[in-house]
């Protein structure tokens, strides 16, 4: 580097001895001295040459007075000549002096280099502890109040639909139920599986009304009727859309329509982009209306936009499997809005699984793929999933007859309905749970398949 590079001198002049009769002089005073003598030379005319001649005394003199000045220059010259010398033999001396100030500058640089290196990187682990204390402090103190006191439920059902323990077709019965809705009035929609009809069961009365298929509950295919509808989904607007299941169907009823239109499959199983093979459950994008139906024989998930007739494969269609590319039997469908993603109830498989849509493989939610178990961590045949505002998921563990709460990104999950493993009908059982829903106030609504009802926990 520039400023640390050392001082050296090439050549020193040598001290040089002037005389008196060196004629030393600076060059203006030996100017004056050759105007002088030049004015002294043209005083001396042919006239004045003979009185003049041996005249010694005011030429010579002049000339002795300046000759003796000149001596006194030559000595103040040559006593600047030795002062200048002697600077320059100190800083002869200096120069080692300043090699080695500027090694010792050179050391101790890359010396205080390190040290600001050291500094710095402290600072970025200190930065990022305070960050991870306060971020994991947050999340903390957030699932604490998540989990208690705000989101508890009585462990008692109450029956809102259906009578426990007594299938039937008449208005107040139900007959294996497989899914529900529920709107922003806390309007049940009930998809009566064994009765091949849509029951609406308002809140607060024992009887349904039957919106879709036969109030008799005899199966068909046309129109105006349904045959094993296991999925119901109503949209902000009041329209309903049903996985008419054994007719291979997805049928769209209007808000207040007689019958329903099919807006996809053919009515007939197939494993064609525009064929369905039993599907089960629904979700819909409310933005842009594409429906997501899961295709339960054809273990994959289907995506109709608003209007198609043919649709595309959303997640799996790789065949039968616990792969990363496959599905087992789905059944349980979420569109989650925030990650653009599936989060799909990947029965057989007995685990959770999430599938972002474009991605051609899923990752695991909870569960364990291709094992069964009834711990905290382990699912057995779940069928349903939700999520609430906050991110945290509910499964129903249908074969554990139970339902399962995680709280958001956990894959331990806590019972909050059922008794692991213990089938019943009393007020604090569930016998094959199949799907579960929340209202504006995330009270739980399980549809109780065995039990041919439809519970409420209320939340407090």
């Amino acid at each position: 580097m520039d400023r640390f590079r050392s001082v050296r001198v090439t050549n020193v002049p040598k001290r040089t001895k002037h005389h008196s009769s060196s004629k030393v002089m600076p060059i203006n005073d030996k100017r004056q001295y050759e105007n002088i003598h030049i004015e002294s030379s043209s005083d001396m005319t042919p006239s004045t040459i003979s009185n003049h001649a041996f005249q010694f005394s005011s030429g010579a003199m002049s000339t002795m007075r300046l000759m003796t000045k000149e001596t006194r220059r030559s000595k103040i010259f040559l006593a600047n000549s030795a002062s200048s010398l002697g600077v320059f033999q100190q800083s002869i001396k200096k120069a080692p002096n300043l090699r080695q100030e500027n090694k010792d500058k050179k050391k101790i640089f890359p010396k205080a280099w390190i040290i600001s290196i050291v500094t710095l990187l402290i600072l970025i682990i200190l930065a990022v502890d305070i960050y991870l204390i306060i971020h994991f402090t947050s999340r903390t103190a957030s699932t604490t109040n998540v989990v208690t006191p705000s989101l508890r439920w009585n462990t008692t059902g109450i029956t809102v639909a259906g009578v426990g323990g007594s299938p039937g077709n008449n208005s107040s019965q139900l007959n294996t139920p497989a899914d529900v809705s529920v709107d922003f009035s806390n309007t049940l929609y009930i998809a009566d599986y064994g009765n091949n009809r849509i029951q609406k069961w308002l809140s607060g009365p024992s009887n349904g009304i039957t919106v879709a298929g036969q109030a008799s509950g005899i199966s068909g295919s046309n129109a105006t009727d349904l045959q094993h509808p296991a999925g119901i989904l109503v949209d902000s607007t009041g329209n309903i859309y049903i996985a008419d299941t054994n007719n291979h169907r997805i049928q769209f009823w209007a808000q207040g329509a007689l019958s329903g239109v099919t807006i996809a499959g053919t009515g007939f199983m197939g494993v064609n982009n525009n064929e369905l093979e039993f599907p089960y459950f629904l979700a819909l994008n409310e933005n842009t209306k594409t429906l997501y139906i899961s295709d339960y024989d054809n273990n994959r998930i289907m995506s109709y936009a608003s209007g198609a007739s043919v649709g595309t494969v959303a997640a799996g269609g790789n065949g039968f499997g616990t792969s990363y590319t496959q599905l087992e039997y789905p059944v349980g469908l979420y569109f989650d809005s925030l990650t653009n993603s599936l989060v799909v109830a990947n029965s057989a498989a007995h685990n959770i699984v999430r599938w972002i849509l474009g991605d051609n493989s899923w990752t695991q939610v909870v569960g364990i793929s291709g094992i069964q178990g009834n711990s905290s961590s382990l699912l057995n045949l779940p069928m349903g999933v939700t999520f609430d505002p906050m991110g945290n998921m509910y499964v129903a563990d249908a074969y554990n007859h139970r339902i399962q709460f995680f709280l958001s990104d956990q894959s331990e999950g806590r019972t909050i309905a059922g008794i692991t493993s213990s089938p019943g009908m009393n007020d604090i059982q569930l016998n094959t749970p199949y799907s579960i829903r929340l209202d504006n106030q995330l009270n739980l609504y399980v549809v109780d398949l065995g039990n041919h009802r439809v519970k409420k926990f209320l939340r407090y």
